[in-house]
């Protein structure tokens, strides 16, 4: 088998970043609506400012918004990204606080009526 010379090699490189660039903005506008679908499902507001996408975190401290334009480029795809980034974390959370809320229902569950009534907790309570 023959090796591959460094300018092939650089040739083959370069068109796979081609080929990668190219699947990443033929891709972009559905994946934009489906970040744009879990970041408000997320409490993300989106705005439309100038032909924007704004989206702010109503959960954050500060105003980190982020902007994207339906349009691909590096720095749209740079803040798809960090969206991503950003709406994963809170997903997590989420799942987190559901796994937690869960495994209290799981440990009142075993209580008997006596020791419920113990610890001031009633069935309706909400967990």
């Amino acid at each position: 088998m023959a090796r591959e010379t460094k300018a092939e090699r650089l040739a083959r490189e370069a068109a796979e970043r081609a080929a990668y660039q190219a699947e990443q903005a033929a891709t972009y506008p559905q994946r934009l609506m489906a970040m744009l679908e879990r970041a408000t499902k997320t409490n993300w507001e989106l705005a439309v400012r100038d032909a924007k996408f704004v989206l702010s975190d109503r959960d954050g401290c500060r105003d980190r918004s982020v902007e994207l334009t339906l349009t691909y480029s590096t720095e749209n795809q740079e803040a798809l990204h960090e969206l991503d980034w950003r709406v994963e974390i809170k997903e997590e959370e989420a799942r987190e606080e559901e796994r937690q809320r869960n495994l209290r229902r799981q440990a009142f569950a075993k209580l008997s009526p006596e020791e419920q009534q113990a610890l001031g907790l009633s069935s309706e309570f909400n967990w």
